[in-house]
């Protein structure tokens, strides 16, 4: 719920607030006038939760947060403008997620020139890398995909029931679908892959970033 008090009456109510001090004796101006401040960015702030994105909005350039298996501790959004984005939302006890890995690394190596996987999790890093070891160990395989760890911030943009969960977000940086692991498929890919140019342009968004070489 949204704060009715805007940030310009803030201000006001603290103004009035210090005129109102000069009747005050000094010694307790500073600290009263430290209170109203901190109420006063209490206001300002209050109202700026985070709100659920819908289909077909439009994104923000989202901070992944702390990230491990990537080139960088970090990353936004708009790093991997251009390629579909697929958000794999998980937990290191979901043994489904966990089973979902082979197709996930196999889809990420089939199509990585037009698609980013990235999975996302609440759990540590202390949980999460003796999962992932263990399973390239069991598989014989290297771990390719980055992970955003300890996430809040895309939870809150992306909120869901259950996991696996995975959301779709288009190279021009937009919400196209969220769906349960049984869409993760080859066939899919491939399908949306190949119509995704005819609905850009049908909705009037650029695709000159689509496809680069």
């Amino acid at each position: 719920m949204k704060s009715s008090k805007s940030p310009e009456r803030a201000i006001l109510c603290l103004r009035g607030s210090i005129r109102q001090l000069k009747k005050i004796n000094k010694k307790r101006i500073k600290t009263i006038l430290l209170v109203l401040v901190a109420l006063c960015l209490g206001v300002c702030g209050f109202g700026q939760k985070i709100k659920p994105l819908c289909i077909d909005d439009p994104l923000p350039n989202i901070s992944f947060g702390k990230m491990i298996f990537y080139k960088d501790s970090t990353a936004h959004l708009f790093d991997f403008t251009g390629k579909v984005i697929l958000l794999d939302f998980w937990f290191t006890h979901c043994s489904v997620c966990i089973e979902m890995f082979p197709r996930i690394d196999s889809l990420q190596k089939q199509f990585g020139k037009h698609l980013q996987v990235i999975m996302v999790t609440r759990d540590s890093k202390e949980k999460v890398l003796p999962v992932i070891k263990k399973w390239e160990l069991r598989n014989h395989v290297k771990w390719i995909l980055p992970i955003v760890i300890s996430d809040t911030l895309l939870h809150q943009y992306f909120p869901h029931r259950a996991e696996p969960n995975y959301v779709w977000l288009a190279p021009e940086n937009r919400f196209v679908a969220e769906t349960s692991h049984f869409f993760i498929r080859q066939n899919i890919m491939e399908s949306y892959l190949a119509h995704l140019p005819d609905e850009i342009y049908n909705s009037g968004y650029s695709v000159d970033s689509l496809y680069k070489k």
